[in-house]
């Protein structure tokens, strides 16, 4: 069986004033070592990708420094780095990803355009408590800061078998108003949605405040992360062929 193909999403960055798109290569090292997938990197508002979905296994979103723009879910008009084209690309791809069955991954503002896609929203936070110290190396700003609960009989809970796990924190934006959709599978201790899934049966769909991608090779949850990821998009190249042999 080939590789499955991972379309990953990526975002607007200025360099030189220079407009590129850009994916830290942490989460293409975690997708192709880890999960065992094949990535390729798509960004801009891209409206023609998800009317070709079917060329692909799964979709990844992760995070980044801009947030999902208030006007998206209703919220006040707030100062915070935006990037309009990967809100548009979010809104429209994760949705499409859904309907069409494929494997999906949030990882951070990925968790939240997942949240907004289907109609949730976002809250600003407060405080310390879920952002990174910028003093530290980075290596040790993405280390374990708290845990977080699981839900009871949720995805989290079947794949990892404990009832809590320790996590990174590296975000000031969190849900707010959970998707109609989607279903809380953790939380930290000062009530901060961490983790969601699908609530319809409609393949793997998993999306995660925190960040698995930094220590995917070692981290045992992390890994178990992206291996349930490739496990999934695997079983989506097997439908995909199925249907290209039945046509």
């Amino acid at each position: 069986m080939s590789r499955p193909l991972i379309a990953l999403a990526a975002s607007e960055e200025m360099v030189d004033e220079v407009s590129h798109v850009a994916v830290r290569e942490v989460y293409i090292r975690a997708l192709e070592r880890v999960s065992g997938c094949a990535v390729a990197v798509v960004g801009g508002p891209a409206p023609y990708l998800a009317e070709l979905l079917d060329r692909f296994d799964g979709v990844v979103f992760g995070g980044h420094q801009t947030d999902v723009q208030p006007a998206r879910y209703g919220g006040p008009p707030r100062l915070a780095p935006a990037d309009p084209a990967r809100d548009e690309f979010a809104l429209r791809v994760l949705p499409a990803a859904l309907r069409a069955k494929l494997p999906v991954l949030g990882i951070c503002r990925g968790l939240q355009e997942l949240n907004v896609a289907l109609g949730g929203t976002l809250r600003d936070l407060t405080g310390d408590d879920h952002r990174e110290d910028l003093a530290e190396p980075r290596d040790r700003q993405y280390l374990p800061a708290h845990e977080v609960r699981l839900r009871e009989g949720g995805v989290l809970r079947r794949l990892l078998g404990t009832s809590a796990v320790p996590v990174n924190s590296l975000h000031h934006q969190a849900i707010d108003r959970v998707a109609p959709d989607l279903r809380v599978e953790a939380v930290s201790a000062d009530g901060v949605v961490e983790a969601v899934s699908a609530r319809a049966p409609a393949g793997f769909c998993l999306a995660v405040q925190w960040h698995p991608e930094w220590y995917a090779g070692t981290d045992p949850v992390s890994a178990a992360l992206f291996r349930e990821f490739g496990a999934a998009a695997r079983l989506a190249v097997g439908r995909r062929s199925q249907l290209a042999a039945a046509g």
